[in-house]
């Protein structure tokens, strides 16, 4: 019985020392996405870029031992480079405020050797449309017949920039014209049409097209 108990503290020592800690955190999205059952080593969430402002997100931070298995939840402090593009609370929930680009980072709090992971947020957010070219007033532009013209358009961010390559959808009102995907116009008919261009959050713009013989138009540039 003696030499059962005097062995009892080296088997707790003998337990202590084989206990692993954890080597590293990652960043997860809620448990519903796709990416909540990886366990791949060095897995980290990535997203697409943000639509809405307001839109949230909650994120989680699971910590890994240094063969990459799953300890479990970590406890972590939040922060973001940049507040005004995404805000994050200390429960991880991530607020969308802005167009641009943040890093939220995710620092241990109960470990004796921090850990940290950061994941990129990028969010792009539709305000408006407006024509590029070629429409220069509010005065309808005339095309005669056969001709093809190439419209453009500009969507702009919350905060004035251009956004390139957004998705805008083109719109003609008759078949006085015929436009493509990408605001190639061609006059086919004599008569009126109105030109619409429409961004992905529902700002339209028009213009008024006018569709004249080519033969009347030829003879009044002479």
């Amino acid at each position: 019985m003696f030499a059962r108990w005097l062995s009892l503290p080296m088997i707790v020592l003998a337990v202590s020392a084989c206990e692993k800690v954890p080597a590293e955190i990652r960043i997860k999205g809620p448990l519903d996405s796709v990416e909540s059952t990886q366990r791949t080593k060095g897995a980290q969430t990535k997203f697409a870029a943000f639509e809405k402002k307001n839109e949230t997100i909650k994120l989680r931070v699971s910590a890994f031992d240094d063969r990459g298995v799953y300890m479990g939840p970590a406890k972590v402090k939040w922060d973001s480079t940049d507040p005004t593009v995404a805000s994050v609370n200390q429960s991880g929930v991530v607020t969308i405020l802005g167009s641009g680009e943040t890093v939220l980072k995710a620092r241990t709090t109960d470990l004796e050797k921090e850990l940290s992971a950061e994941i990129p947020i990028e969010a792009v957010i539709v305000d408006k449309i407006r024509w590029a070219d070629p429409v220069a007033s509010d005065k309808p532009i005339e095309m005669p017949m056969g001709e093809i013209k190439q419209f453009k358009a500009e969507v702009l961010d919350d905060r004035g920039n251009v956004i390139e390559d957004a998705k805008i959808e083109w719109n003609a009102s008759s078949w006085a014209v015929t436009v493509t995907p990408t605001g190639e116009v061609e006059a086919r008919a004599i008569g009126a049409a109105v030109l619409s261009a429409e961004a992905q959050n529902g700002e339209v713009v028009r213009h008024d097209l006018d569709v004249v013989d080519w033969a009347k138009k030829k003879r009044r540039r002479r």
